[in-house]
């Protein structure tokens, strides 16, 4: 899949562009699986209009929410809700260290793994981001469960491997 440039991400969700909304089994997976302890900081990557944020803030994590779409951040933060700080920044090409925090105990990737070109480096760039015994979730269709049309935003059991290969658990 083609990376998009900032400026059609802009384009796309000047549009209408959306994704698919955050469902129930997604909001129950997350609460089971990476429930926010005490003080939790999460980093929402490619955080479009800021639903996965606002429900993780809403949650009890402090959420650092990015996305390389001007656009998309400004729909999210006049959307309301506190506890996230939104920030424009690709996380490909941009220094980490702008980031508001040096560690996560959450990191998500919500629909947007299809869209990193990169996809080691940036592994091993929120893997370095993360606090011990923290977790990377990335949330993502399976090219055998969607549409042919969907499926240029979803990854096959060979990518799904790479990705999981070197975690505790997965």
């Amino acid at each position: 899949m083609a990376q998009l440039k900032p400026e059609e991400w802009d384009a796309h969700y000047a549009r209408g562009g959306r994704f698919r909304p955050l469902g129930p089994a997604e909001r129950r997976l997350l609460a089971e699986h990476v429930p926010a302890p005490a003080g939790g900081r999460c980093l929402d990557v490619g955080c479009g209009l800021g639903e996965l944020a606002r429900h993780l803030a809403g949650s009890g994590y402090r959420v650092d929410a990015v996305d390389r779409s001007a656009v998309a951040l400004a729909e999210a933060r006049g959307a309301g809700g506190t506890g996230v700080t939104y920030l424009r920044l690709d996380i490909e090409r941009d220094s980490l260290d702008r980031l508001p925090h040096a560690a996560y105990d959450l990191i998500t990737v919500r629909l947007g793994w299809a869209f990193v070109r990169d996809r080691t480096r940036v592994l091993g760039r929120l893997r370095e981001r993360l606090r011990p015994g923290g977790a990377l979730c990335v949330i993502t269709p399976v090219v055998d469960a969607v549409p042919e049309r969907e499926r240029g935003v979803a990854l096959d059991e060979e990518e799904i491997g790479s990705l999981c290969a070197g975690w505790e658990s997965a």
